[in-house]
């Protein structure tokens, strides 16, 4: 049986975004798409999906069977001075909803055979600046390699 590598479930997450995320309007990145992005220069509304780590979590004979998580970051900008961060935060809403109703608990066919289910975990915690909005959500999914 064909079992999934390491990583490759993101380009299956970016097309589920994609598909799933209207507010994000058409603004869906994986980590690849980042270098040299400013936070000037930064797209939004956007999903940005990011491995965040993977660890083993147990091997049989020659498979191992891995945790990855993921996160995806919705980012919006505010330009208002005042309470920026409740503006920040209410323009993410639509964005985490979309994410939310997309990932969690759904199950993915990995692309070399097999299926998982995503599960919402912890993660990193909201980040403001003066003009942008961070607002990460983390996935994790276990996945076996040969």
């Amino acid at each position: 049986m064909n079992r999934p590598g390491l990583l490759a479930i993101a380009p299956l997450l970016l097309e589920r975004l994609a598909h799933d995320c209207p507010s994000a309007q058409g603004n869906v990145f994986a980590t690849a798409d980042l270098p040299g992005v400013t936070e000037q220069s930064q797209v939004t509304p956007a999903l940005h999906v990011v491995l965040l780590d993977y660890a083993p979590v147990e091997s049989v004979g020659t498979e191992t069977r891995w945790e990855e998580l993921w996160c995806v970051v919705a980012v919006v900008k505010h330009s208002a001075r005042k309470n920026r961060s409740a503006a920040q935060q209410e323009a993410a809403e639509s964005l985490l909803a979309e994410v939310l109703k997309s990932l969690s608990g759904v199950w993915i066919d990995l692309p070399l055979g097999g299926r998982e289910r995503l599960q919402v975990t912890p993660g990193p915690a909201p980040h403001f600046t003066e003009t942008h909005g961070y607002f990460p959500l983390a996935f994790k999914v276990l996945v076996t390699t040969p």
